[in-house]
């Protein structure tokens, strides 16, 4: 930290460089709300509908995983030595490889936007607002996401900031305050349709953890290199925000109902009333799904401007408004949400992961390349 402001402090614009970055802790935010969405709420029918009853119990078997995860992404993030990961593919294994990479980084980006914000304008339309054009919805979200993205990597942190600390005091009234209506003998009996039933979940519970590969994407912009006490922090934490809903669903609505259920998470504020007089409290609900939509489309946005670092301005606009566009049109096709549901569930999510794992694979092969060494000794040998 002391030599980058130095460095940055000698090219004469240092202060101005040095606000642009973020804090472990404002990271910590960010995926809190953007992956928080996808495991609270996004994935829970997958879980239920994979592995009925038994989901909650293979979900805390994720934790499992962490210890090798962590090694292989703080290896990556330490390995990378604060450079962007456009240089960093360069110099381990040159342009061309670095280009074909990168082109299937942001084919995915441009999928992780377009499958957040259908799911988002498909519970909205099917929840709240039926009779509202989905255009009256998505082209007000749809700018903001690209407001928020042109604006920076730290605009993004800030806002997590701001909205993260209201969405864990409402999960905690939710949780709290469906008590009474909780059974937690529902939870039980487990393996009734044998041992390994519930391993078919992994492909989902496993998926929220493979997105933290997203931080290398951005990890130069750290003031500080995020520890791996902090790492495990975040692992435990998303691997919370998909048990908690599982396990508050299945006691609340038992596992069958819950599991025909399109957005369990959802219904549980449905159940919440305060004291007498107060019901209908799921418009609380609304504040969470959008906060943790808002960040993670605006920082799926950012990312895939980032991939083209040596444009201009104003082509990096041009490509906000290019995918800005496509959230428009993947919003109003009419597309039935239960289609959207089987499709996401058979095919996107588990590609997904797939993809994920193959690039964070070759992420951790790279540890161990130097492209650049390797020329340069072959340079000198064929100059002698």
């Amino acid at each position: 930290m002391a030599s980058a402001s130095i460095q940055s402090l000698n090219n004469g614009n240092g202060d101005r460089i040095i606000l642009k970055k973020i804090s472990s802790i404002q990271t910590l935010s960010i995926f809190f709300l953007s992956i928080g969405l996808l495991n609270h709420v996004i994935l829970i029918p997958f879980l239920l509908s994979t592995s009925g009853r038994d989901a909650w119990f293979f979900s805390i078997l994720t934790i499992g995983l962490i210890p090798i995860w962590i090694y292989i992404l703080s290896r990556i993030i330490k390995n990378m030595n604060n450079d962007s990961l456009t240089n960093w593919l360069e110099n381990r294994f040159g342009k061309h490889i670095k280009n074909i990479v990168l082109f299937f980084i942001v084919i995915y980006l441009i999928s992780l936007v377009l499958a957040t914000t259908k799911e988002t304008i498909d519970w909205i339309t099917t929840t709240f607002l039926f009779e509202t054009p989905s255009l009256a919805i998505i082209i007000p979200f749809t700018l903001l996401c690209i407001f928020l993205a042109h604006s920076g990597m730290r605009s993004i942190a800030i806002s997590s900031s701001v909205l993260l600390p209201l969405v864990v005091l409402l999960g905690i009234l939710v949780s709290t305050g469906n008590i009474p209506t909780k059974d937690y003998s529902h939870l039980l009996p487990l393996f009734e349709n044998g041992y390994f039933n519930g391993i078919k979940s992994f492909k989902y519970s496993a998926y929220g953890l493979m997105e933290l590969v997203l931080l290398t994407f951005f990890q130069e912009k750290l003031t500080d290199t995020i520890s791996r006490k902090t790492l495990v922090f975040l692992c435990i934490g998303l691997v919370f925000l998909v048990f908690g809903p599982l396990t508050a669903g299945i006691a609340e609505f038992g596992p069958t109902l819950a599991e025909a259920m399109r957005y369990p998470a959802y219904e549980q504020w449905r159940l919440l009333t305060i004291g007498k007089y107060i019901e209908h409290t799921d418009f609380f609900s609304i504040y969470q799904w959008l906060a943790g939509a808002y960040i993670r489309v605006s920082l799926a946005l950012f990312l895939i401007t980032e991939v083209f670092n040596k444009k201009t301005n104003q082509m990096k606009i041009g490509i906000l408004f290019a995918v800005g566009f496509l959230m428009v049109i993947v919003s109003i096709v009419p597309y039935s949400n239960f289609k959207f549901l089987q499709m996401t569930q058979t095919f996107y999510y588990p590609g997904a992961l797939y993809f994920l794992i193959i690039l964070s694979t070759f992420l951790f092969i790279g540890t161990f390349i130097n492209f650049k060494e390797g020329k340069k000794h072959e340079n000198e040998t064929i100059q002698k």
